[in-house]
């Protein structure tokens, strides 16, 4: 049936049936129901008509599930026109002629099919449309081509060869728009991923592509600047972002890119999997990772799109992070300067600010040439510098300058301190500066036209609002007033000692930016990355208060508000606001360890680090046990509550099982808590738990960082094969080698690496006396105490009665892959 093409198209004209010589007219309609025919042969009797009916609707239903099935693809001599898209298999994507505004003119692009504020990625040159009913995409002989009334704009290369004909476009679930041929479907011979314009999607490269040959790069053009962001292949992850002929270097954050034909490219990762609603934004001077802010319902917010990261980092780096018309304050913040505002409020709001300002007031000559009261130039004093990009002109005096700025209308701002200097278009690089010298400007702003009839009505108009407005502030104020002390009557009952702050829920939200930028998530809750005045990064954990939740809160502030130790998370502040309950934590950039450790996470840890994470958790866990007010248990100790900071050093995290127990107290019976695996055998026995229970899983959690994989998962062959089991057994053997990580081939220090077996061996006793104190085990692993043979557990010495593994080749015999498996 050769009307099934690959489009999705918005109405159909006619089938045809067999042969080129039998076409039937019939026009198909989208209603309701499906489809509905109107009109067949009408010298058929109804009688003869109905078999007929019937053959024609099964036919159509027949070719419409094929459409459908193949909206992706165009096919050799076929198109799309007018307001018809083409949609990638799974719905994420569409391409199609878009229009970037109300009168503006259209453009062939690929956009996110199912979201309100979807970015759109431009491709062909961003050829103008015109006239959208006569614009259409067409592939022939192995090239697309934009077309407007038959006539083409733009087309890719010829690919040339016997694959032309059979050559076909297919959009990919990546939004990625390939030509590639019918037959050999990995021979791709044009992509769009290729000529990326001013924006990059997930799975997109930059640099080098070996495959195809082409050195891509970001672009950015204007009437009147351009730039470009390319690959610097010398530096580790490292670019090149150049304004106007003016570079500037950066680099790109190991999270963000992985390295490709050793460094000669990157390519931007997926986050946690495909994830179509993150892409990179090369604005003018600046680089963002922008992905989309869901609304906060409980804030009445705005969804939007905000900057994940971005480089320049911040407004003080200078160049255009405040857009045009925006000005850099002392505080590190953007604002936009007198007589405009945010030109998109929505992404300033969430931290954006690139996008700039806008004019309140139109310049008189740009309104249809009316210069009844002219413009009007207003000083901008106290500027670090002057803004970028003067023009230099030929004047002898401030008023000739400002003459010379007012005969151009594009001029919109000129300087008379050191020589006549003109700015044309837009403002940018503009800063506030804190002391003196400053700089001085003049601002060119328009003036409204006044109806001189009209003078009356105004004024009523003007002392109308301001009642209002005067009302409206009375019931801000009063709504203000009622909020802060309800929130202050809610951070009162958890007032703790130490140097917490209660935070308000909107320096949260502000400091998250409406919690867009997620770096975690679990059973509790969620946390969200954000940045303090002053430029302090943050965690913010927002517990679900279910059952559990709220106890665990209260024992987080409680336990970790009074203490500071540099092996622990420190814990900022807190914020109650009705039924929420959020914790602010200093921001670890490394995350937790089990996203480095276990081999599906990430590359191996060096040997040296892994001994320095062991000995930093010792040391924390030391200091909660014996050098606190109270003795704290932590009840919770496995990987994932163990954060590194920048330097790979360790802190422990999460004290929401935290038990304080009193220094004239040696135990406390509590309810089982934890993560199984990790738990000590008195746990699991009923019996009043000590401070050796953390020792316990201090010891599991050792022989993960030793082997690189999850000993808390039972292996393949039977419960009896278990790591522990057979790491005591090696131990006891001096063959520690064997319980090595793999990935690191032999690359360890084998004394260090017997002392830490060891010391894993003694935690993990069935007796809590047995087990050493955490200040022992840090005078173990510091070299200042010998450390004696461990016994194997009697646990462990039952479970191997009868069938004791012989080596490891034998726990791993079959697939090494599935011995063990992240839990």
């Amino acid at each position: 049936m050769a009307a099934a093409t690959g489009v999705h198209r918005r109405h159909w004209s006619g089938w045809r049936i067999g042969g080129s010589s039998h076409f039937v007219p019939l026009k198909v309609m989208h209603t309701s129901g499906g489809c509905a025919a109107r009109s067949l042969s009408p010298g058929l009797s109804p009688a003869k008509r109905a078999p007929l009916v019937f053959l024609f609707l099964l036919l159509i239903d027949g070719a419409l599930l094929a459409a459908s099935a193949t909206t992706d693809t165009i096919l050799p001599g076929e198109g799309i026109s007018g307001n018809e898209t083409l949609v990638s298999k799974t719905g994420s994507f569409e391409l199609g002629f878009f229009s970037p505004g109300p009168g503006i003119h259209y453009f062939l692009g690929v956009r996110l099919r199912n979201m309100g504020h979807s970015p759109t990625f431009w491709l062909g040159n961003r050829v103008v449309i015109t006239d959208l009913p006569g614009a259409s995409l067409e592939i022939f002989g192995g090239s697309l081509y934009i077309k407007q009334n038959g006539a083409s704009l733009w087309w890719t290369p010829s690919p040339g060869g016997n694959v032309s004909s059979a050559a076909v476009a297919v959009l990919l679930d990546d939004g990625n728009l390939v030509v590639r041929d019918q037959r050999n479907s990995s021979l791709v011979l044009w992509q769009s991923f290729d000529y990326p314009g001013d924006a990059l999607l997930p799975g997109a490269r930059l640099g080098l592509d070996k495959d195809t040959g082409k050195n891509v790069s970001l672009t950015f053009k204007s009437f009147s600047h351009n730039g470009s962001l390319s690959v610097d292949v010398t530096r580790r992850n490292g670019f090149v972002l150049t304004t106007d002929g003016h570079a500037n270097l950066g680099t790109f954050p190991d999270w963000m890119v992985s390295s490709q034909d050793n460094g000669s490219s990157l390519r931007l990762s997926h986050r946690e999997g495909p994830n179509s609603t993150e892409f990179l934004q090369f604005h003018l001077g600046q680089v963002s990772l922008m992905r989309y802010s869901e609304p906060d319902p409980d804030a009445n917010g705005t969804g939007g799109w905000a900057a994940r990261w971005s480089f320049p980092p911040d407004c003080k780096s200078g160049g255009f992070f405040c857009g045009d018309f925006g000005a850099c304050t002392s505080s590190g913040k953007c604002g936009c300067v007198d007589g405009f505002t945010p030109s998109f409020p929505i992404e300033w709001g969430l931290g954006y600010f690139v996008t700039g300002c806008s004019r309140s007031v139109p310049l008189s000559c740009e309104s249809d040439g009316q210069t009844e009261h002219g413009d009007t130039f207003a000083p901008l004093d106290k500027l670090q510098g002057l803004p970028y990009n003067a023009q230099g002109e030929m004047a002898g005096t401030d008023e000739v300058c400002r003459a010379a700025c007012r005969s151009k209308c594009y001029c919109i701002a000129y300087s008379y301190g050191h020589g006549c200097k003109l700015w044309y278009h837009k403002l940018y690089n503009l800063s506030l500066a804190s002391r003196p010298p400053y700089s001085k400007i003049y601002l060119r702003l328009g003036t409204k036209l006044r109806n001189k009839n009209g003078l009356q009505t105004r004024g009523i108009a003007l002392l109308v609002t301001g009642l209002i407005c005067f009302a409206s502030l009375i019931l801000i104020i009063s709504v203000l007033l009622w909020r802060f002390r309800r929130n202050s009557f809610a951070a009162r009952k958890f007032e703790v000692e130490g140097p917490l702050v209660a935070y308000t829920y909107a320096q949260i939200k502000k400091a998250t930016m409406n919690f867009s930028d997620k770096i975690g998530q679990g059973g509790f809750g969620s946390v969200f990355r954000g940045t303090l005045p002053g430029s302090t990064d943050i965690a913010v954990k927002n517990l679900k208060v279910l059952g559990e939740a709220e106890k665990q809160f209260r024992t987080e502030v409680q336990t970790v508000g009074a203490i500071q130790h540099n092996k622990l998370v420190r814990l900022l502040g807190f914020c109650v606001k009705g039924d929420r309950r959020l914790l602010v934590y200093e921001y670890m950039p490394n995350g937790s360890l089990d996203t480095h450790l276990f081999p599906e996470k990430s590359g191996p840890l060096s040997w040296n680090v892994r001994y320095q994470i062991a000995l930093g958790i010792a040391k924390g866990l030391a200091y909660l046990h014996e050098e606190c007010k109270d003795c704290i248990i932590h009840c919770d100790i496995k990987p994932e509550n163990i954060l590194l900071d920048a330097e790979f050093c360790p802190k422990i995290a999460d004290f929401g099982m935290a038990k304080l127990l009193g220094r004239e107290f040696n135990s406390a019976l509590t309810t089982m808590r934890g993560t199984m695996g990790y738990l000590a055998p008195e746990w699991l026995s009923g019996l009043p738990i000590t401070k050796k229970a953390d020792v316990y899983s201090f010891g599991i959690v050792l022989f993960e960082i030793i082997s690189g994989r999850r000993s808390t998962k039972m292996m393949q062959f039977g419960s009896h094969r278990y790591f522990p089991l057979y790491a005591a057994a090696q131990v006891n053997e001096g063959e520690v080698m064997c319980l090595l990580d793999a990935r690191l081939e032999g690359d360890a220090n084998v004394r260090e690496l017997d002392v830490l077996c060891r010391v894993a061996c003694w935690c993990i006793q069935d007796q809590e006396d047995d087990r050493p104190s955490m200040g022992q085990i840090v005078r173990m692993l510091e070299g200042v105490v010998d450390i004696d043979m461990p016994p194997i557990p009697t646990s462990l010495q039952d479970l191997m009665e009868g069938d004791e593994p012989t080596s490891l080749h034998d726990l791993m015999e079959g697939d090494e892959s599935d011995v063990y498996s992240g839990s």
